[in-house]
């Protein structure tokens, strides 16, 4: 990144000069500089161009008490990414000045200095995890993480597979919002990395990684609570934000994008950086059926004898049955642990979904062809040059814009999901010309992760997107999500919904608005329905089987696509808008003696109300089914109750003493702990007592938590933390980086190890070079350099130490002796290259050990 010295206070540049190695050399050019920024900075980059860890490690009292006093919000936020306390800012900046400076603290002083030269800092650039985090275990606290009651149940299942039972394989199915990653990490890291196991998480956006690696950070004191001896806990980020595989090590945590560590080139990586045991972790697990996750896992497996996978989804369903069941198989056809959707939104972990169908008018069929009719036919999706029409009808985008603009207010933050980027593009422009604050995100663009953190930081209304934010990235409080593209594929689908329904008690919203925007087909019937789905009326074996081809992203002549779109002049026609609002659940006991809820809409209430009121008709007359009931009782318009659940519903009333009640959701906030809490503190009562008395009272909360401890328990912590989560990861420390000596004396013969290299790459002749020499001094830049000129190679005489091992010098020898012949590092050049015995060993110690001594040039 650019960068500039110039926006600082040159009494802070004079302060550093002076105590600089230079300060002797040009004391006097600093005494005539004065004030003259001009000066000042061109004698700060013989120092240090831009502020690197080096500078910091050098400079820090100086930064600590001439820059960042006169900058209390850059203290804060030091201060934050250290988990540094204090009741005042003095008190801040005091434990910031004692703490020993960790990678973390380097990364937010460097990005500190950046900010206050008014140069933007992207996203991650700068994170906690930009280097390796070597956990200090001796001084972390052993401290337990709460969990939900079913995230406890998914923690105790996953143990009694992978560790009582030993088994290779298994998923973990739980839905967007759920907090998959936190009941993961937790039972990786209680139960796993205390047990020597490794951990390799793999995910396909490099978005992910720095959310997956804040969990393991946050709960490292849980390794403690199995393992009170454990030493070495380390985390380690692989991806093109991050370090490179290259530099990674045998660490105990290890999150990587799939791209860093499938490629070809980087198996040999891969193998040195695997510990004797190994957990591979699949976030969103239905990428699995991927070749390079195939790969992956399976180039693993072959390295190490113990290897586990374990899979993380909230759809463990493919396009197609075939995929699906093959995707299943990969984890040993393994359901550790599953909880439907139905119990967190009774919970309210997750929000109550209000369904909204919006019937555009818009006439699809007349506009196909027939090689599209087949494709849908076929694929069950729309083909591309189809979804082009469709992002192109300007009375279909006006219907969306004054849809979100009449109920601008109830709709809140809104996640829009597009059909392509032309569609994207183009409700952003009408968005923005209305007034709207809102930006967009899709595959390519370099600035998503600063879109998608404004978004979070509440400074944009409207998000529009192209898949981007169907899978893994955490946004709490979307309170409306608007469907503009029909799907066969229930996965999708379920991304797309689940990315809104983080409910209030998961820092989320009580309801989320599903809004789907419905076009008008005849003979194409099979685009899923959002209401279907969460009724739970779609099952996995229902999902067709067809087979669903990648989408291939275009660069774009935007100017162009808008010039076209604006000629469009289509009348706009009315449009129709049904709303399913979420009223209840009745909660039903299965044949297997399980409790199953049954979500109830408020368009299904007048049925059900008139079925029970018969019930004397039925309830004894076991030849009456559910399909009856739904023709007799359902005729008018609705949405339908899954016939299953209204079997189960039959059966209850038939089978149990007490005929099963509806719960509605609109009592749910008077058995909430928290405001349970408040009325204990309002009335000054004891809470427990309270807690016992509406326990009784409210057959919802016996419903919900089970036991009256249980939902004591629960007032009780929210009467402790109130309204905010109990704070963890507070008491993690990390050790201090700490670089090692390094000795500059000559060590080594030169000539003497070119002859070497022949000897063992070349059968001991290698014609052409003219000479090789070290240079006249050390550099940062290169390790060694052929000239084309003259044919000559260059070595780093930084290299010529007793601390470089010998075949990293002879390593740089060979790779510049290859540019005789070589002058790119081609695809060939590089499989010539890795001929050399271990160079992987040398390349990691050129990329990461290195950076571990400390070095003056």
């Amino acid at each position: 990144m650019k960068f500039s010295w110039e926006n600082f206070d040159p009494s802070f540049l004079k302060e550093v000069f002076r105590a600089s190695p230079y300060a002797a050399e040009y004391e006097v050019r600093l005494q005539d500089a004065g004030d003259d920024m001009a000066i000042l900075c061109a004698m700060m980059i013989r120092i240090c161009p831009y502020p690197d860890r080096k500078f910091i490690m050098d400079y820090r009292r100086i930064i600590e008490q001439s820059l960042l006093k006169a900058f209390p919000e850059e203290v804060r936020q030091i201060c934050r990414a250290a988990n540094i306390r204090g009741r005042s800012e003095n008190e801040q900046q005091l434990n910031m000045a004692k703490k020993p400076l960790s990678e973390t603290m380097i990364n937010a002083y460097i990005a500190a200095i950046y900010r206050i030269s008014g140069q933007e800092v992207e996203l991650n650039e700068y994170s906690k995890f930009l280097n390796t985090v070597p956990v200090d275990m001796k001084n972390t606290v052993a401290e337990d993480v709460p969990l939900y009651d079913y995230q406890k149940d998914a923690v105790t299942h996953l143990k009694k597979h992978f560790l009582t039972d030993d088994q290779d394989a298994g998923l973990l199915v739980m839905p967007t919002g759920s907090g998959k990653s936190r009941t993961a990490s937790y039972f990786l890291i209680r139960e796993m990395v205390s047990r020597g196991y490794q951990i390799l998480w793999l995910v396909h956006r490099h978005m992910l990684i720095d959310q997956a690696a804040d969990c393991f950070y946050r709960f490292a004191g849980l390794s403690k609570i199995e393992n009170p001896k454990i030493k070495d806990y380390r985390i380690t980020c692989v991806s093109g934000k991050h370090l490179s595989i290259k530099q990674a090590d045998k660490h105990e945590v290890i999150i990587a994008s799939v791209g860093s560590v499938c490629r070809k080139s980087n198996k040999a990586y891969l193998r040195r950086i695997l510990k004797r045991k190994v957990m591979i972790v699949v976030d969103e697990a239905q990428h699995t059926f991927a070749p390079t996750y195939r790969d992956t896992i399976k180039f693993i497996r072959k390295c190490r004898r113990d290897v586990k996978l374990f899979g993380l989804t909230a759809t463990p369903v493919r396009a197609n049955e075939k995929d699906s069941r093959a995707l299943l198989r990969l984890f040993d056809d393994n359901i550790v642990y599953s909880v439907p959707m139905a119990d967190l939104i009774a919970k309210g972990i997750l929000s109550a979904p209000v369904s909204e169908r919006v019937e555009t008018r818009e006439e699809i069929e007349p506009q196909i062809s027939e090689e599209e009719a087949r494709y849908i036919q076929r694929i069950g999706e729309m083909p591309k040059s189809l979804v082009t029409k469709l992002a192109a009808s300007r009375m279909r985008n006006e219907v969306i814009i004054d849809r979100y603009m009449k109920d601008r207010e109830r709709y809140g933050r809104t996640l829009i999901f597009a059909l392509n980027i032309v569609h994207c593009r183009t409700l952003y422009e009408e968005l923005k010309g209305r007034g709207v604050k809102c930006d967009v995100i899709y595959s390519g663009k370099d600035d998503n992760d600063e879109v998608i953190s404004r978004f979070r930081e509440g400074k944009l209304d409207v998000l529009i997107n192209v898949n981007i934010m169907t899978e893994g990235t955490d946004v709490p409080g979307i309170q409306t999500v608007f469907l503009t593209r029909p799907t066969q594929s229930e996965g999708l689908l379920m991304q797309m919904i689940g990315r809104g329904m983080r409910g209030v008690r998961s820092g989320g919203t009580e309801q989320v608005y599903i809004v789907d925007f419905h076009d008008q087909w005849n003979v194409f019937q099979g685009w899923l329905n959002p209401k279907w789905l969460i009724d739970g009326e779609i099952m996995l074996e229902e999902v067709p089987e067809k087979e669903r081809k990648a989408v291939q992203y275009e660069i774009i002549d935007w100017q162009k696509c808008m010039e076209v779109y604006h000629l469009f002049k289509t009348k706009m026609v009315p449009y129709d808008t049904s709303v399913a609002l979420p009223a209840g659940w009745y909660s039903l006991v299965g044949d297997d003696s399980e409790v199953y809820r049954m979500l109830v809409f408020a368009d299904q209430l007048p049925g059900l109300k008139a079925m029970m009121a018969d019930k004397d008709e039925w309830e004894n007359n076991d030849s009456i089914h559910a399909a009856q009931m739904l023709q007799k009782y359902f005729s008018y318009f609705c949405l339908k109750p899954a016939e299953d659940d209204l079997q189960l519903l039959m059966d209850n009333v038939r089978e149990l003493e007490d005929s099963p009640q509806i719960h509605v959701l609109e009592n749910r906030k008077k058995i909430d702990p928290a405001q349970v809490a408040k009325r204990a503190r309002e009335e000054g009562r004891n809470p427990i007592d309270l807690a016992a008395e509406v326990y009784q009272e409210q057959p919802m909360a016996q419903d919900i938590f089970g036991t009256q401890e249980a939902y004591a328990m629960e007032v009780c912590r929210a009467d402790i933390y109130g309204t905010d989560k109990p704070a963890v990861g507070e008491k993690v420390e990390e050790l201090p980086l700490e670089l090692a000596p390094f000795d500059m004396t000559p060590f080594y013969d030169l000539d003497e190890l070119v002859q070497e290299v022949k000897d063992m790459m070349f059968g001991g002749e290698y014609e052409g070079i003219s000479s090789v020499r070290w240079t006249d001094r050390p550099y940062s830049t290169y390790y060694g350099m052929y000239r084309y000129a003259d044919n000559s190679i260059l070595v780093n005489c930084l290299l010529n130490s007793r601390d470089v091992p010998r075949d990293v010098v002879k390593y740089i020898i060979y790779h510049e002796m290859l540019h005789r012949d070589y002058h790119y590092h081609d695809a060939q050049f590089r499989e010539l290259e890795h001929k050399y015995p271990q160079f992987e060993e040398w390349d990691h110690f050129l990329d990461a050990n290195m950076l571990k001594f400390d070095i003056s040039e």
